[in-house]
């Protein structure tokens, strides 16, 4: 079986303040909201406690982070 971690994509989502995140596992959705620096501060937040996350939810997460950073944002993260 080949290696599929880098077979991945994070962009906008259609829904407002939402990160898509695609792989050939699936699909996770990220929320984020306005940070507390300024006008390219952005608040990435984690799904809560008792929702039920994939093996994959970290690297996911990460790979979110580092999109929005790509983008020019500042990241602060929710819910660590």
């Amino acid at each position: 079986m080949s290696d599929t971690s880098d077979h991945f994509t994070v962009k906008l989502g259609k829904l407002a303040r939402t990160i898509d995140y695609d792989d050939p596992h699936g699909h996770i959705l990220f929320t984020f909201d306005a940070g507390s620096k300024g006008n390219t501060s952005l608040c990435l937040e984690h799904h809560a406690p008792q929702t039920s996350r994939t093996p994959r939810y970290a690297i996911a997460f990460e790979r979110a982070k580092q999109y929005l950073e790509s983008c020019g944002y500042e990241v602060e993260i929710y819910g660590e």
